[in-house]
């Protein structure tokens, strides 16, 4: 790879030039090297503390811990994510974001996010393995601003005997406004070898025109998703929806702070590829470090095949009585009956909320057919929805999967329905009357009862 060109602090940061604005990641001359940022850190402020590298910041102690990031598939760790461990004068351990609020200015704050992963490259060696990652974190600030202080990061990795390909640069990037730069530094990372995750999403202002543009190997999914999901069902079913998203759009998902059995069964439900939290093993020392192993994984998989298993037992139970009467009632579409009158006894079923029919191309034939006992009185703020004769539902998958197989009940997923903007399951069979095909349709309450 060619070295990016040198950075001047005269430098303007056009557009034009944008992709000289981060020489941390360039590789240094020998005279820079001589006296680069790394060698003065290596030479005045880390120490080695009992085979530990350690380096003091503004009064505090500082130096490394590391949290497994756990493959769900693979069942073993497949990186560790570096943290940063400071105490204060008196041995009290203080947070990290009180270290760096110490830091003032730009200037210290680059000090000090480079130390850190001085401290986290060199404690990282007893982890070291050619199938594992280290993720780092970098401050927002030093993405952005890093640039004025020399190159740095390209030399590390050098020092610390990392391949670029074994480190995953975490970005907050919802913390960087400048479009631009946040865009040259993924771009500099990836250059590099490095891969980039965004860090967080889905807190602030993260949004997915950024991941389209920015193209990270992993997203972290922010902690704030994993508690909607717990104690929210819309939550719930849109996770699923998220981590796929993700996936078309070529990212690993990473379901981060995870910190029970029920959140780690649902990160495993909603198909993530990683999970980090305390569930699996807490930040410690390299050495010290202990974590869920191989087998308490395959009971954790046990649980949620058994979970899935159980769920859709209950689900077919429930809907079965629904799949007879639609039976009968398609039956007596095809003998003639008009549709209210074919629909009695399907109406007398839990949770049947109308029943209508399509023709051979899709369009509703006439208004539907409602059961008495639902709730199914329109919301004013929906009334432009609510009359559906004529409509054209030949792009539904109930309309598609029936006219492929007639005779067969078709079942969709559970799926938000632009009748009443709720959720709702379509029951649908391809018949014949009076020899043209048309496709009987029930829509049905969900989650029904008893599921």
């Amino acid at each position: 790879m060619n070295a990016p060109a040198e950075f001047t602090p005269s430098m303007a940061l056009s557009d034009t030039r944008r992709r000289e604005a981060l020489p941390e990641l360039s590789h240094p001359t020998a005279e820079q090297t001589r006296a680069s940022f790394l060698e003065q850190m290596l030479h005045d402020a880390v120490r080695d503390d009992g085979g530990r590298a350690t380096a003091t910041f503004k009064g505090y102690q500082l130096t490394s811990a590391y949290q497994p990031i756990f493959g769900l598939v693979h069942r073993r760790p497949v990186g560790y994510e570096a943290l940063l461990r400071a105490t204060d004068a008196s041995g009290a351990a203080v947070s990290p974001l009180q270290v760096f609020a110490s830091a003032e200015t730009t200037e210290g704050i680059v000090h000090l996010d480079r130390t850190c992963r001085i401290l986290h490259t060199q404690n990282y060696r007893p982890l070291a393995a050619p199938d594992r990652w280290l993720f780092l974190n970098i401050n927002p600030r030093v993405v952005v601003e890093g640039s004025l202080y020399g190159p740095f990061f390209a030399e590390l990795l050098t020092r610390s005997a990392l391949r670029p390909s074994q480190v995953v640069v975490e970005i907050l990037e919802n913390e960087i406004t400048d479009e631009g730069l946040l865009a040259d530094a993924v771009s500099y990372y990836k250059d590099l070898g490095c891969l980039v995750a965004i860090d967080d999403f889905g807190a602030g202002h993260s949004n997915f025109d950024r991941i389209l543009r920015l193209a990270p190997d992993m997203v972290k999914l922010d902690r704030g998703l994993m508690q909607h999901a717990r104690h929210n069902p819309a939550a719930r079913r849109m996770l699923p929806g998220l981590v796929t998203l993700l996936h078309e759009a070529g990212c690993l998902v990473v379901m981060e702070g995870i910190e029970d059995e029920a959140e780690a069964l649902l990160a495993i439900e909603a198909d993530a590829d990683f999970a980090q939290g305390f569930f699996f093993a807490r930040p410690a020392a390299a050495e010290l470090l202990t974590h869920a192993s191989a087998s308490a994984f395959a009971t954790l998989n046990d649980t949620a095949r058994a979970r899935l298993h159980d769920r859709a037992a209950r689900h077919a139970a429930a809907l079965q009585p629904c799949i007879d009467a639609f039976r009968q009632c398609a039956g007596n579409l095809a003998a003639g009956d008009e549709i209210t009158a074919a629909s009695a006894a399907l109406f007398t079923a839990a949770d049947v909320l109308r029943c209508y029919v399509l023709d051979g191309n899709g369009i509703q034939v006439g208004s539907n057919a409602v059961a008495p006992t639902a709730d199914t009185t329109p919301q004013p703020r929906f009334a432009p929805l609510c009359e559906t004769a004529g409509c054209d539902w030949s792009g539904r998958s109930y309309f598609r999967r029936a006219v492929s197989e007639p005779g067969t009940v078709q079942v969709t997923r559970p799926y938000f329905s632009v009748t009443d903007a709720a959720m709702n399951i379509t029951l649908s069979m391809a018949i014949e009357q009076n020899g043209a095909l048309l496709v009987v349709c029930c829509d049905i309450r969900h989650p029904l009862h008893g599921a």
